[in-house]
């Protein structure tokens, strides 16, 4: 028996052989090659994401004999009518014998299968049903739509791989449509597709756990329906397209977002930045997942404020010291030409507060070796959503450069700002407080730049008056009200360099 064997006949209409053999498309394959511990492949609908790794899990229960394996998914019909049904269809293919055991709602939950040697096992069990079943030992496990199940649940099936007839060869599975970005499966095998081995000292001993996160498309699965991709594409939003087609991570929208006048034709590109514009990042401390944006506020010639949001860096788990290091030595990198006395940072007022266990970060901070002086003030949510909603709806300026720009590469700030910061969700028949929804990654990036806009754009910022008696070419237009030291130093240099080419 070959892998080819488990999969449908062909039906790709631009291979050559369509209808005449089995088909495994190059990320299949990747996938049945590949040799790390754990497999995580993150795909869109109907991708074929399932299929790759019921196969591999039953390539394994025949090449090893006394080889067990188990497929799990969060409830039985859920189980029964996908990730079952398409685990015993490529049973059926390759005519594959096996004998079934415990019987149950119509479907086996066990599968006894002969071997050369042997025998093999292969369970079937919901999450709610494995507390006593986790105490077995297996040497291949697949969780199929992992984003239903609690980190919890990996962590106890990495400790049952230890059968001892599969030893060599064990494999934990996992396959997923995307989960929302502050999911643990972001957390385990990280944002963009690789394989990497992750470092564990046993007793002054260094092993390594090896693992692969694979993306697959829909549009790569040849198998699908004529008319599939064309219906599935359908009403969707480019958000919605990359995660549920194209498999990427994504946010899960669950209610309206809270900044609805965004636009990403309007307000996503690559900011133009005039010379000696000052850096201004904002801070949301906490150590579950604090975040830091790069933002850039400043005139153009037509006297218009424009407010671009450069880059961010988010943190899991680190606490404040350990995510400063890294800020500045991203900033030292990205902006080299950048002056240190021309960068403002800006954060919360809580960042300040002393407490029983010590001084806030902000005062840290402030400290040897960081040396950071920051701006923070009570910041009230509302009213800055209401001022950062009243600037979005800003028309463009007559410099022919959007008033407020994204940087395109900054992608989780886009999602956050096309839902993935997000207002709670009405309920039929109840009052829903309008809130923003605290998720615990999105409102963190959105809460920092909200730090550094209320710090910003002021009302002298915003109001034009003051800048009549300069002439357009006066470089004083452009950071003239412009509060704090960096503006100010700005503003000297610019005239300086203006005077000596009088």
């Amino acid at each position: 028996m070959t892998p080819e064997d488990l999969f449908p006949i062909c039906a790709d209409k631009v291979c050559p052989s369509v209808g005449q053999h089995r088909h495994i498309t190059p990320a299949q394959r990747e996938f049945l090659d590949a040799n790390e511990k754990y497999l995580y492949v993150q795909g869109g609908y109907g991708s074929g994401k399932s299929i790759i790794a019921c196969a591999k899990g039953i390539l394994l229960t025949i090449a090893i004999p006394g080889n067990r394996g188990v497929v799990i998914r969060e409830s039985y019909p859920k189980l029964h009518d996908s990730t079952q049904r398409t685990f015993m269809e490529c049973l059926e293919r390759a005519k594959i014998r096996f004998k079934g055991r415990e019987n149950r709602d119509g479907w086996y939950h066990r599968l006894i299968i002969p071997v050369k040697g042997g025998t093999s096992e292969v369970f079937f069990r919901e999450t709610k049903q494995l507390g006593r079943f986790l105490g077995s030992e297996f040497g291949w496990w697949l969780v199929d739509e992992a984003l239903e199940v609690e980190k919890d649940l990996f962590k106890k099936l990495q400790g049952r791989l230890r059968l001892p007839a599969a030893r060599g060869f064990y494999l934990g599975m996992l396959s997923s449509n995307p989960p929302h970005v502050n999911h643990w499966l972001h957390e385990v095998f990280g944002e963009e597709p690789r394989a990497f081995a992750a470092e564990v000292d046993i007793g002054g001993t260094i092993e390594l756990s090896t693992y692969r996160f694979m993306q697959v498309s829909t549009r790569e699965n040849p198998h699908n329906p004529p008319g599939y991709l064309a219906d599935l594409l359908t009403g969707l939003t480019q958000p919605e397209i990359d995660r549920l087609v194209e498999g990427q991570y994504g946010y899960i929208p669950d209610g309206p977002p809270v900044y609805p006048m965004f636009e990403h034709h309007r307000h996503v590109g690559l900011p133009v930045l005039p010379d000696h514009t000052p850096l201004v990042r904002g801070w949301d401390f906490g150590f579950r997942h604090p975040a830091v944006t790069f933002h850039a506020f400043w005139r153009c010639r037509e006297g218009e404020v424009h407010w671009n949001i450069l880059d961010a860096m988010d943190g899991r788990m680190v606490e404040a010291v350990s995510l400063a290091d890294s800020v500045l030595s991203y900033t030292k990198a990205a902006w080299p030409q950048l002056d240190p006395i021309m960068v403002q940072d800006v954060g919360d007022i809580s960042g300040s507060h002393v407490s029983d266990t010590g001084p806030g970060p902000i005062n840290v901070l402030a400290a040897e070796p960081w040396n950071l002086d920051f701006s923070y003030k009570l910041c009230d949510p509302e009213p800055g959503i209401r001022m950062i909603r009243d600037f979005l709806r800003l028309p463009a300026c007559k410099c022919k450069q959007s008033r407020f720009l994204v940087h395109r590469k900054t992608r989780h700030i886009i999602e956050a700002f096309q839902g993935g910061y997000h207002m709670k969700r009405a309920v039929a028949g109840k009052m829903v407080k309008e809130d923003a929804v605290k998720d615990g990654f999105y409102d963190d990036f959105m809460d920092s730049g909200r730090y550094a806009a209320e710090h910003c754009l002021r009302p002298e910022l915003i109001d034009a008056k003051m800048l009549d008696t300069l002439d357009k070419t006066d470089p004083r237009r452009m950071y003239r009200h412009l509060r704090g030291d960096p503006w100010q130093r700005a503003m000297q240099k610019l005239m300086q360099e203006h005077e000596a080419r009088k």
